[in-house]
């Protein structure tokens, strides 16, 4: 019997701690029975899955590393840009080297890295709040693409079977290796979040940023790591888009914007900061995707897209504020009893 109860015990303090991502996983399941009725000859097909695994990634990827922003209390919105500029410099490099290389990437990588330590400089050392630097240069970098590129697109089917093709977006045992990217990714900035001093440090600077300069914590330091690091995973996204396509366009990551910020959000990331997860947010932009695909499936226009995300987000945020709300309330009567 004592075994039995401490089991429930436990049980239940697992779903408490972990109630929003039970709430966000329940979700999705609900989504995908839906669509699954509607339609189940689409959703027992393989080619579903497998194109959502495709497309996924552009939108999972560049949210994943929005979270930590996010949960520090900042935002970032120029990483749209960011997903141009970082290809635009590779494909460049590969047409003045006449091959597609991993010096390319590189040199992609390093030129989002770089825009990302911008964004962290204009709002640390100069103050600029980031909803206003980041749209700042979130009209910089995609006015150096336009100009750079004229508002040409650059085909890279030349290079589809290359080495670096194969590796960032090829099949592994049919499985798109951008998917596998999306959770390699996952699974390192959750231990980062979750496991290291520097994600303490994110989650406290979120939740009480005078309270962590208090202790110790190099504010400014945090915050402009990871914008860069926000920066070179943008890019990467941006690459791996652009390579699954075989054509870099002017205006590639503009759609992606909101849809990543949206799966932040229904992942139970407020942009109040303080609180946040990768598992939620990984779900939620696997969410989007699978709506947006569903639609379509099932047969019904694209117009419906965004009414049924915006459905979406707003349930998942009543969701997180019922529950916050009742948090609040439980913490009020405890300090109530213990007083």
């Amino acid at each position: 019997m004592r075994k039995t109860f401490s089991r429930i015990e436990i049980a239940k303090q697992i779903i408490a701690r972990y109630r929003l991502q039970l709430i966000t996983t329940l979700i999705l399941l609900v989504v995908w029975f839906t669509f699954s009725i509607i339609n189940p000859a689409a959703f027992t097909n393989t080619f579903t899955y497998t194109s959502l695994m495709v497309v996924s990634p552009f939108t999972i990827i560049p949210a994943l590393s929005l979270t930590l922003i996010i949960i520090a209390g900042e935002i970032d919105l120029s990483f749209s840009s960011i997903m141009a500029l970082g290809p635009l410099i590779t494909a460049l490099t590969w047409q003045v080297m006449g091959e597609a290389s991993f010096l390319g990437v590189l040199s992609g990588l390093i030129v989002g890295l770089g825009a990302g330590l911008l964004n962290g400089i204009l709002v640390c050392k100069l103050g600029i709040p980031s909803l206003i630097a980041t749209i700042g240069t979130m009209f910089l970098w995609r006015g150096v693409v336009l100009v750079i590129t004229q508002g040409f697109g650059i085909p890279l089917g030349q290079y589809r079977n290359s080495a670096v093709f194969n590796a960032l977006v090829g099949r592994v045992e049919g499985v798109p290796a951008q998917f596998l990217w999306a959770i390699g990714l996952a699974i390192i900035l959750w231990l980062i979040l979750n496991r290291h001093r520097f994600g303490a440090h994110i989650y406290y600077i979120g939740d009480n940023r005078t309270a962590a300069q208090m202790v110790g914590i190099n504010i400014h330091k945090v915050l402009i790591l990871i914008f860069a690091i926000h920066g070179l995973i943008a890019a990467f996204t941006g690459m791996i888009n652009a390579f699954e396509m075989a054509t870099f366009w002017p205006t590639l990551g503009d759609i992606y914007m909101l849809k990543s910020v949206a799966a932040v959000v229904v992942g139970g990331t407020p942009v109040t900061g303080g609180v946040g997860t990768i598992y939620g947010t990984f779900i939620g932009g696997l969410m989007l995707e699978f709506i947006e695909m569903g639609i379509l499936a099932a047969g019904f226009t694209g117009f419906w897209i965004r009414l049924v995300h915006g459905l979406i987000i707003i349930i998942a945020l009543a969701a997180q504020g019922i529950l916050r709300r009742r948090e609040l309330i439980r913490a009020r009567i405890m300090r109530l009893i213990t007083t």
